[in-house]
Formats: structure tokens, sequence, C-alpha cells
């Protein structure tokens, strides 16, 4: 995976100004991505930082009703692009 991409997703609950949650989704995947970058060399030009928000909630935890949603959704997700 040496000449892959790596997309990093920031997921918030519902909870909160829309404004905050987008920057808040932002900065969690940028954190992943600064670790990356740190702990293990992975140059900065191969992340694709992305932030949802709360736009992209966990299926089933639509309304984020619950603790347990709320919890599900605060997340961060990867994915590979291949180059």
């Amino acid at each position: 995976f040496a000449n892959s991409r790596v997309r990093i997703e920031g997921n918030t609950d519902n909870v909160g100004a829309r404004a905050m949650n987008m920057n808040l989704s932002v900065k969690r995947a940028q954190a992943v991505a600064d670790y990356l970058e740190k702990q293990y060399g992975i140059s900065k030009n191969r992340f694709v930082v992305v932030g949802n928000g709360p736009d992209n909630p966990v299926s089933g935890c639509e309304s984020n009703s619950t603790d347990a949603c709320r919890a599900k959704n605060r997340r961060t997700e990867f994915q590979l692009i291949a180059e």
C-alpha cells in the first residue's frame, strides 16, 4: 500500500450546533492524520481529511436518540484510495 492514499473521515452525533459539529469532525479526522504522521512517519500528503459532522450516522442510529447511538456516531473511519 506504499502508493495508496488514506481517506480519514471524522463524524459526530447531532448534539449541539451544526457548525460546531462540522468543525469538530474535521478536527477529529485531522488528529488521526497527525498521529499517523508523527507515530509512523506517513507523509501528510497521503491523507485526505474529511469532516462529515452529523451527516453520516451509523445505520440504526440516525436519530441519535440514545447515549449508545450518539457514542457510535462519534467516530473516525478510514478508506484506502489506490493510486
